[in-house]
């Protein structure tokens, strides 16, 4: 099974990333192939930089085309975040909300 991880970036990053970062421990540690973009792009991508964050957002969502389910992290739903779901939803991926802890 294919897990696309859907957590905030912005804001505190290095508490994010680590957030990230313990659900793709989780997810792998089950099993589960781990679809991460957010992990990923930002090694490459001006997170900073509106047309370089658009881009990194718009690649994220080509990569859900290729789950079978979508983990949410609990809690506030950033704006990036927001168009995973969308696009989850349109496609039809199931979601579940995952627990920070």
């Amino acid at each position: 099974m294919v897990i696309y991880i859907c957590s905030p970036f912005r804001g505190i990053k290095s508490r994010n990333v680590e957030l990230a970062r313990r659900l793709c421990r989780k997810a792998t540690l089950e099993g589960k192939l781990v679809i991460c973009p957010h992990l990923f792009y930002p090694q490459f991508l001006d997170d900073d930089d509106p047309q370089e964050r658009e881009l990194g957002i718009q690649q994220c969502r080509t990569w859900l085309r290729f789950a079978d389910e979508v983990w949410v992290l609990e809690g506030t739903i950033s704006d990036g975040m927001a168009q995973e779901i969308y696009e989850a939803n349109r496609l039809g991926i199931p979601i579940k909300t995952v627990r920070k802890g």
